[in-house]
């Protein structure tokens, strides 16, 4: 793994989204789309032969982390898994 594959995005969830702004989560979005596209997804469907037909492969994996709060890490990683999946 070269140190160039992995980046750092730094979000302040806490001060960005106060008072409600979830709408502020589209800047983070913004800025880590390009990779998301990048690492696309895995995607397989069953054959009749008990086997898998593989369509797609992952290309990366994406770490959320906040320090204080498990929520809000759920929260970014879901709104990730609804970029991707829509």
């Amino acid at each position: 793994l070269k140190p160039s594959s992995v980046s750092n995005v730094w979000f302040d969830f806490h001060a960005e989204c106060k008072k409600g702004r979830w709408d502020r989560l589209k800047y983070l979005l913004d800025d880590v789309r390009p990779c998301l596209d990048n690492h696309g997804y895995f995607c397989a469907i069953p054959e009749a032969n008990s086997s898998w037909e593989i369509l797609g492969l992952q290309n990366g994996v994406v770490r959320t982390n906040c320090m204080d709060c498990l929520d809000r890490t759920n929260v970014v990683q879901s709104m990730f898994g609804r970029y991707i999946l829509y």
